[in-house]
């Protein structure tokens, strides 16, 4: 191995240890009781290393906020194949999105907050970030041209397309309706999905004393879709 492989290899293994650092304290705590002092802490490298790597907090924010897109992305890609209609496909996309709600709940809270108020996150026109990169002092660059950020905005955009041609092919198949307009429902479910990894305490105990836990309540809810979109002369 040369010189120059080690170094790349040994500056690849920095960076993931930061990530692994950063990872752990987004999880564990709320995004603003994680410093830049924290995370350096945390992976045993002076605080002028990580800047080596990642411009800012919110840049690793964006990163770990990556990572679990990724994993959700994944998760829909492997369900939806196995389905073979399209109504079909519906469901397994939003039992893929429930899936990832009960087994990285961290994720879901922490991606819930990078969809807050709390960045910037809609892409600029290249006119507009430069009139944006002009008004910004000190030289900090924008949150929408972040690498990260587009990358995370491209998958956000591969899920809507996948709920979309799924919606389109369950039209073309005959198992959902043709009246119900793809971009719509994606939409509609999309929101149902969002609404439902974060249910209130009390809406929770509510349906207990209804004998319906988490699981019973989105099957049901699964089940109230389907039959919401699906055609009834396939």
């Amino acid at each position: 191995m040369s010189i120059q492989d080690r170094r790349e290899r040994e500056k690849e293994q920095r960076r993931n240890d930061i990530l692994k650092a950063a990872e752990k304290l987004f999880l564990s705590r709320e995004y603003d009781n994680v410093s830049m002092n924290d995370i350096a802490r945390e992976v045993e490298l002076s605080k002028a290393t990580i800047y080596l790597y990642f411009e800012n907090k919110e840049e690793l924010f964006f990163a770990i906020v990556l990572q679990g897109t990724e994993i959700l992305n994944s998760m829909i890609r492997n369900a939806v194949k196995k389905a073979k209609t399209g109504i079909d496909k519906v469901s397994k996309f939003r039992m893929a999105y429930h899936e990832f709600n009960r087994d990285y709940a961290d994720y879901i809270r922490i991606y819930n907050y990078f969809q807050s108020r709390r960045f910037e996150l809609a892409y600029n026109t290249p006119d507009t970030s430069r009139e944006r990169s002009k008004s910004l002092s000190g030289g900090e660059k924008s949150s929408g041209t972040s690498e990260y950020l587009k990358k995370i905005h491209g998958l956000r955009g591969e899920r809507f397309s996948i709920m979309c041609n799924s919606v389109q092919e369950g039209i073309g198949d005959g198992t959902i309706r043709p009246d119900v307009n793809p971009a719509e429902a994606a939409v509609l479910l999309s929101s149902i999905s969002k609404s439902m990894s974060d249910i209130p305490p009390d809406h929770e105990k509510l349906l207990e004393k209804q004998g319906i836990d988490r699981e019973k309540f989105v099957l049901d809810v699964e089940d109230l879709i389907r039959h919401m979109i699906m055609s009834y002369h396939p």
